[in-house]
């Protein structure tokens, strides 16, 4: 069995300074590519260092909204977008949950800053989006060269689910679908069609049940394959392969990892 981790944040401190031994555990739990997702310029060049390092290992290049107003004057996301570990763009997006800061108008504006490399690049696109869903869909609805992406630690409701695969895009469940009260999100989690739909961690959050509270790693994605499987009624290797076959049709870049795999 082989599992993709297909978002997670391997340059936090409490991962970094422990990430061989956080690596080998996600090993040991067959979790054998691993996606680390930036939210500003110091994560995005930590994580292409971790990147470069260890086999299975890609990442991302974005900015986090409520890192919206920490951008550098004369620097770009875009200046990463070609190198051979950046598979995605992200993760970018809205987040009002903590009120006007950074202001809505600001987060829109970066959003939509990130959303036009989609006219330079082919790079799938990672989403975030909490207690926003209207000006999400919004703003990526100008953006026809938007093809690809996925919403990431979906916790929305069905409606927007629903609007979500209607558009084409992928959703990923983290440890929140193994929460007692997340009965909602495992009914979505039903409802996503086998294409569509991704496992991840967000860790060092949102670490799934029994380790909830606790500091969430790699390997705990395998907890989350574990409660889809018991939701969608399916083997657990039927959830494996379909979520590892959707990260590499998602992020096609990230191909080369099956490469490296092979070479251990």
């Amino acid at each position: 069995m082989r599992l993709a981790d297909s978002h997670c944040h391997l340059f936090f401190d409490e991962i970094y300074q422990e990430l061989d031994e956080k690596l080998r555990l996600a090993r040991l739990a067959d979790v054998q590519y691993l996606l680390s997702v930036s939210t500003d310029f110091g994560t995005i060049e930590r994580n292409l260092e971790i990147a470069t390092k260890y086999n299975g290992v890609c990442c991302s290049a974005g900015v986090h909204p409520l890192h919206s107003d920490e951008i550098p004057a004369d620097r770009s996301v875009s200046e990463f977008l070609s190198h051979d570990k950046v598979v995605a763009i992200g993760e970018v997006g809205l987040d009002y949950h903590y009120g006007d800061s950074p202001s809505k108008s600001k987060q829109i504006s970066v959003f939509e800053e990130m959303l036009s490399f989609s006219e330079e690049t082919d790079l799938p696109y990672i989403f975030h989006a909490r207690e926003c869903f209207p000006d999400v869909f919004d703003v990526i609805s100008r953006f026809r060269h938007v093809k690809s992406g996925v919403f990431h630690c979906y916790t929305g409701s069905m409606e927007d689910a629903k609007r979500i695969i209607d558009d084409g895009f992928y959703i990923s469940f983290s440890g929140v679908v193994t929460f007692s009260k997340s009965h909602d999100l495992r009914e979505i989690a039903k409802y996503v069609p086998s294409d569509k739909i991704l496992i991840e961690t967000d860790c060092p959050y949102l670490a799934p049940v029994p380790y909830r509270g606790k500091s969430n790693e790699p390997a705990y994605v395998s907890l989350v394959a574990d409660c889809l499987a018991k939701t969608r009624e399916v083997p657990v290797e039927e959830i494996a392969e379909i979520t590892t076959t959707n990260f590499f049709n998602l992020f096609p870049k990230a191909r080369f990892l099956l490469e490296e795999n092979d070479e251990k």
